[in-house]
Formats: C-alpha cells, sequence, structure tokens
C-alpha cells in the first residue's frame, strides 16, 4: 500500500497537524515513506489496545446496512484493515489530504477530501464513528463547540463514538526530547489548539445531551519509546516517534528551536538515547461512548 494514485484538486490541504508535522509538499516529496509511517501508527495502536476498537459493536459489523465513518481517515490502514476483517458493513472515510488510495480498496469503501467541518453529512447517518490522533487538528473552540456536537448529530441512535488522542507529554523524558516537547505544545498552543485537551474529553463527551445519560468508557495505555514490557512494541514505537519528530524538525518548530537541518540526526539520536536510558513513554487514551436511543 505504499504507492497511492490521488486526485488533486484545489482544497486547501492546511490543518493545524500537518502544519505542525509535515506539509503537504514534504509529504508528496516522500509518499513511500509518509505511508510507511501511517501503517506503524495504526499497528502501534491496534496493538497497544489490542484491537481496532474497543467498542462493542461486533453485532452490527455483519450487517450489510452498517456504515462507519473514519474521521481524518489518512492514507486509510485503519479502513482498509476493518474492511478486510468485516466485509459487509460500508465504510467511509474523511480526510483533508488526498492521501488515501483511490483504485486499490473494495468498492465497499468510499473516502471523501474534504474539511469536516463543512461534511454536512446528514443527519443519524452512521452506525459506528471512529477518530484518532486528532489532537492538534482543532482549536480549543472547535473541540469546545462543534467536534463532538457535530459527531453526535451524525451518529445513528445507538451508535457508537470511538476516540484515541495522546498526550503531548513525554514520560522519563531527557533534556532534548524535553526541549522539543516543549516546542511542540507551544506551537500547538499558538494555533489555539491546546496539546493535551485529551484530559478535556470525558468532560467535553459527557456535555453533550445525547452522550449525557449514557456511560464513557476509558482506557489509558502507555506508547512505549523502548523496550519496557514489550521489546519490539517498544524498539519500534521509538522508531516511529523518532522520525514522526524529524518531520517535526523539518518544519516551524526545528527553526523555532534554531536547529539546522544537518543537524536533525544528531538531534534525533541523542533523543532516541534518552529514550532508552530514562525508559520513556507518553500516554494515549481511548474513550467509547453510545449515543442516546432517545433523541
Amino acid at each position: 500500500m505504499g504507492n497511492h494514485l490521488v486526485k488533486k484538486n484545489s482544497i486547501n490541504h492546511d490543518s493545524n497537524f500537518h502544519k505542525l508535522f509535515s506539509s503537504y509538499k514534504l509529504i508528496n516529496e516522500n509518499r513511500v515513506g509518509f505511508d510507511e509511517r501511517e501503517h506503524l501508527g495504526h499497528a502501534l495502536i491496534r496493538d497497544i489496545f489490542k484491537g481496532n476498537f474497543s467498542s462493542p459493536i461486533q453485532d452490527i459489523l455483519f450487517d450489510s446496512d452498517t456504515n462507519i465513518l473514519d474521521v481524518g481517515c489518512g492514507s486509510g490502514f485503519w479502513l482498509m484493515e476493518m474492511a478486510s476483517d468485516y466485509q459487509k458493513p460500508n465504510y467511509f472515510g474523511i480526510d483533508i489530504l488526498p492521501i488515501f488510495p483511490e483504485f486499490t480498496c473494495p468498492k465497499r469503501i468510499k473516502f471523501r477530501q474534504g474539511n469536516f467541518f463543512k461534511s454536512r453529512y446528514e443527519d443519524n447517518t452512521f452506525d459506528f464513528i471512529h477518530m484518532q490522533f486528532l489532537v492538534c487538528d482543532f482549536t480549543v473552540d472547535q473541540w469546545e463547540n462543534f467536534v463532538f456536537q457535530e459527531l453526535a448529530r451524525i451518529l445513528k441512535p445507538g451508535g457508537w463514538l470511538e476516540i484515541c488522542d495522546p498526550e503531548f507529554k513525554f514520560e522519563n523524558d531527557g533534556p532534548a526530547s524535553n526541549k522539543l516537547n516543549s516546542a511542540v505544545c507551544k506551537n500547538i498552543r499558538s494555533k489555539n489548539g491546546d496539546p493535551l485537551i485529551v484530559h478535556r474529553h470525558r468532560s467535553l463527551i459527557e456535555s453533550i445531551p445525547s452522550f449525557s445519560s449514557s456511560t464513557l468508557h476509558h482506557e489509558k495505555r502507555k506508547f512505549p519509546l523502548c523496550s519496557l514490557d514489550n521489546k519490539e512494541l517498544g524498539e519500534l514505537g521509538g522508531f516511529h516517534t523518532k522520525e514522526s519528530c524529524r518531520n517535526i524538525l523539518q518544519g516551524p518548530v526545528g527553526k523555532d528551536l534554531n536547529i539546522k537541518p544537518k543537524e536533525i540526526d544528531s538531534y534525533l539520536d541523542k533523543m532516541s538515547r534518552e529514550f532508552i536510558l530514562s525508559r520513556s513513554y507518553f500516554h494515549v487514551h481511548r474513550f467509547y461512548v453510545q449515543k442516546s436511543w432517545e433523541v
């Protein structure tokens, strides 16, 4: 799934996330590398949580009338894997970047390039909505006043919402990783985002009337950056984070830290050594909740 044929149009490709991590131009210059990192990130989250989802939706996965949406679907790895494991539902993905496969996916997956804020899906359309690692794609105002309201609107009564987001905070960090993380958080805040908005997900979700009467489930896991409990998982987690930080340092954060392109490799090597010596990790959270039947 490395090389994709994608549609080109005039949609603005910028989002807070892609301004921070890598521009659309950089992604196009190394599409294979970007896809590989996206795939690895997907596999790591799946293995950390021991599955592609935690919501109790098994009964709807064998129904051809089931509609499943992935918001911020990226290269489509979550959707492709779900469609391979559960072949009955109809799958939909939306992302601001045209990086999903156009000709190499099952017909039951429909991708849309566009801004979620302007998607205008019909009310009560989806049985399950999945959203992952969009913590810095939205401003605080959007999280507070739009995101969960819109997700509730397009979710069917009795449907499930599942959202997975990280904390932008290395635990057991060293000087280099702390410096980079502080610069990343400063950059996110400068764009009216909140790098720790995940700590507010519970209260924001429970403030939505159609979710407030349901039990909100919460799972918190460690994303290892070195060999903690699982050697392979830790090594892959450290590698994925290192390569993500490489993209960050090639953008505005690298300029803020006055790190020149020729200095990036040495900075990342120093950070990787800190991960191992300090046994570093960060937390990821998965929330899932059912929309009330009475709306």
